[in-house]
């Protein structure tokens, strides 16, 4: 769920100032899910930039693929370690070839923008269920979709949501 700007700027921080790197996991939330941009940790601002980026999944629509990006300071530590890296897969041609397909896809069909007219329909619609039941909190789109189930805007407290979370399952609509 793409979280609020100034939650992730102050983890990002907190994280370098204990001596650690922060990692965007784009495994679900990236190549345009959230609609206006490629990558949901862009939605912090322009200079906000993780230091490594998990992405999967999605790269490949199904087929499986995955990548691990990093800064070349994190990426030359880690050489200089004397850890080894290696996978059976690594670079695999047929996967590479798959996941360029599914990039040409993404820009000749214009699926952020897509996702952007899409992500704001249901958005309107979901504000508009919004005005009706206090339970709904925060609502966030494009189209990987994010809304807070609170007992009261204001504290955000969440009791309450859980009994809707688990009344749902009978519907084959999980949420979580």
């Amino acid at each position: 769920v793409v979280t609020n700007t100034q939650h992730c700027i102050f983890t990002l921080r907190y994280v370098h100032e204990a001596g650690g790197v922060y990692v965007a996991d784009e495994i679900q939330t990236g190549f345009g899910h959230v609609g206006s941009h490629f990558w949901a940790f862009q939605l912090q601002g322009e200079d906000f930039c993780p230091d490594i980026v998990r992405m999967g999944k999605l790269m490949g629509n199904g087929h499986p693929i995955a990548c691990v990006a990093t800064t070349e300071e994190i990426a030359d530590a880690f050489t200089a370690s004397g850890v080894e890296y290696f996978n059976t897969f690594g670079g695999n041609p047929v996967s590479c070839a798959i996941g360029l397909a599914v990039l040409d896809v993404i820009e000749k069909e214009d699926l952020r923008g897509k996702a952007v007219l899409v992500g704001g329909h249901l958005k309107q619609l979901l504000l508009q269920l919004q005005t009706k039941h206090p339970l709904i909190g925060d609502v966030r789109v494009g189209l990987f979709i994010g809304m807070e189930l609170v007992k009261d805007r204001v504290s955000k407290a969440t009791e309450g949501s859980a009994h809707l979370v688990q009344g749902t399952d009978h519907l084959f609509f999980f949420l979580s």
